[in-house]
C-alpha cells in the first residue's frame, strides 16, 4: 500500500513519527526530572559538631554556618539552612570601592571534620563581585569544647588589594526563642562606663540606625569599641558572643541586619511570617572585623567565643569573664 503513496508522503510519515518518539522521550525525562532521577540534591550533607549544650552544623559543599541550636533550652538560633552564611569581605579596587567577596557565591575548597570536636573549613580563590578572581585563602577552625564555640580564622591575601574588613562568623537567620512572644535586646558595654551595659532592642522591634541613604537594609552596630562581648538576650536565654583575647589589635563590631525590612518605619515592627511578599524574613547578625590588612600578608584574625546561657544579662556579662579566665582546654 505504501507503495501507492508519494514518497513526499512517506517522508512526512517518517517526520511525524521521529517528533511522537521525541515527544514521549521528554514527557518520560520530565516525569524523571519531576520525581528527582537526573537531580541533585538541594541541600548539600551537612558536618556536625555537637556535645550537650549545642549543635552546630555547616553546609559541606559552601562552608556556610546552616543550623545552630541550644539543645538546653531548645532555641533553634540559625534555623533556615538554605539562609546560612559563610562569610563576608570587602577588597576594594583603585578605581571602584565597592568589591566585595560575598560567601554565597563561593564553594568550599575544604568542609572537613578533624575530629568530634573540631571542624576546619576553606576556601580559596574568592570570586569578587566586580575585580574577578582574587587568590586570597580563608580558612576557619572551628572547635566545641562542653558548649563552647571558637572560631579561628587566617586570611593569606596573595592578591595586590587591601582587604579592608571581614565578617566572621555569620548568622544569616538568627531567631528568637518564639516568634510570637519573644522580647530579644543585643547587650553591651557602656562606652563611658566599663562597669555598666547598655541594650538595644532587635526584636520585636528593630529601629534603622544608620538612615535611609546609607544602608540596604534596616541596621544597628551597637558602640562597642570598648564592649569585649555583645549579649544577645531573651528573658530567661542568652547568647554571649565575644572576642577570646585581652585585647584585639584591631576595631571589631557586631552588626545585625533586619530583612528584608520592617512593617513600619514608625513602629519598627519586625514582621512575625516566616516570609512577607514572597522576601524571606530574618535577622543578620556578623561579627566585622575591621582589619585592612595589606596585599602579600598572612593575618590571623582575633578569635571568637560564643556560649548559651539562661538568665538576665548580668548572667551573661559573668559567663563571658568566666570564660576569659578559664585556660584553654
Amino acid at each position: 500500500m505504501d507503495a501507492l503513496i508519494p514518497s513526499w508522503m512517506n517522508s512526512e510519515r517518517h517526520i511525524l513519527r521521529k517528533r511522537r518518539h521525541l515527544f514521549f522521550v521528554w514527557i518520560i525525562a520530565g516525569a524523571c526530572y519531576l520525581a528527582g532521577i537526573f537531580t541533585q540534591p538541594a541541600v548539600a550533607r551537612e558536618l556536625t559538631l555537637e556535645d550537650n549544650s549545642l549543635l552546630i552544623a555547616f553546609d559541606s559543599r559552601s562552608g556556610a554556618l546552616t543550623r545552630l541550636e541550644d539543645k538546653t533550652a531548645h532555641w533553634v538560633i540559625e534555623r533556615r539552612p538554605k539562609l546560612g552564611v559563610s562569610f563576608r569581605l570587602f577588597a576594594p579596587l583603585p578605581e571602584r570601592r565597592w568589591n566585595p567577596v560575598f560567601g554565597r557565591k563561593q564553594s568550599a575548597a575544604e568542609v572537613k571534620k578533624i575530629s568530634n570536636h573540631d571542624m576546619r573549613l576553606q576556601w580559596k580563590n574568592l570570586v569578587s563581585e566586580n575585580g574577578g578572581t582574587l587568590p586570597i585563602i580563608v580558612t576557619a577552625d572551628v572547635t566545641l569544647t562542653n558548649g563552647l564555640l571558637t572560631f579561628n580564622a587566617t586570611l593569606e591575601n596573595d592578591s595586590p588589594l587591601t582587604v579592608e574588613t571581614i565578617d566572621y562568623p555569620y548568622f544569616g537567620d538568627f531567631s528568637p526563642p518564639s516568634r510570637a512572644s519573644t522580647n530579644m535586646a543585643a547587650w553591651t558595654v557602656q562606652a563611658n562606663n566599663p562597669a555598666a551595659l547598655v541594650s538595644d532592642e532587635i526584636y520585636p522591634h528593630f529601629r534603622n540606625e544608620k538612615g535611609y541613604w546609607g544602608v540596604f537594609w534596616p541596621t544597628k552596630i551597637p558602640d562597642a569599641s570598648r564592649s569585649p562581648f555583645c549579649l544577645i538576650q531573651s528573658a530567661d536565654d542568652g547568647l554571649c558572643v565575644g572576642i577570646d583575647a585581652a585585647k584585639s589589635p584591631y576595631r571589631i563590631l557586631y552588626t545585625f541586619e533586619q530583612h528584608p525590612g520592617v512593617i513600619s518605619s514608625i513602629t519598627s515592627l519586625v514582621p512575625q511570617e516566616d516570609e512577607i511578599s514572597g522576601q524571606p524574613v530574618h535577622l543578620e547578625f556578623r561579627l566585622c572585623h575591621m582589619i585592612f590588612q595589606k596585599p602579600h600578608s598572612t593575618m590571623k584574625l582575633t578569635p571568637i567565643v560564643l556560649r548559651c546561657y539562661r538568665g538576665d544579662q548580668h548572667s551573661g556579662s559573668n559567663l563571658y569573664q568566666q570564660i576569659r579566665s578559664t585556660p584553654p582546654q
